[in-house]
């Protein structure tokens, strides 16, 4: 879903893929490649979109529909968002081996993500974000 996004803002703001990828310093094809969703964009690179359009890592990310947001964007907080994964894995009981059920990965995949010896993917902070039931945002210390 996150492709669709990519596009529509880029288009609404008239902007090429070109103009994208040298704002992100990558290659046009890299860029198309996420917005094809040929493969998945990285969370740090979605979080740089967040602030370059003003909208929420929650619509980037297709778990929102609003493209508007009411809070000042703010840079994800990486160590916010382990310690607020850790909280949540420990007040809802769940194990790492539930986890890795959860988001379709190994066990001990899991804990590296959660440990932050591995960085999370875009497609299973998704995930993550569903198990516990809390908006993207909040996860990730964007928005209180």
């Amino acid at each position: 879903m996150f492709n669709e996004r990519l596009k529509i803002l880029r288009e609404n703001n008239d902007f090429k893929q070109k103009d994208i990828a040298d704002f992100l310093q990558c290659k046009r094809s890299t860029y198309a490649n996420w917005e094809n969703e040929t493969i998945i964009i990285p969370l740090d690179i979605a979080d740089r979109l967040t602030l370059f359009y003003k909208v929420s890592l929650s619509y980037i990310l297709g778990q929102s529909s609003k493209n508007y947001i009411d809070y000042p964007v703010v840079k994800m907080n990486y160590k916010y968002l382990l310690k607020k994964l850790k909280e949540l894995k420990e007040i809802n009981n769940h194990s790492y081996e539930k986890i890795a059920e959860y988001i379709a990965t190994s066990k001990s995949t899991a804990y590296k993500y959660f440990v932050g010896n591995l960085k999370i993917p875009s497609d299973k902070l998704i995930l993550l974000s569903e198990l516990y039931n809390i908006d993207l945002d909040v996860l990730c210390g964007k928005k209180d």
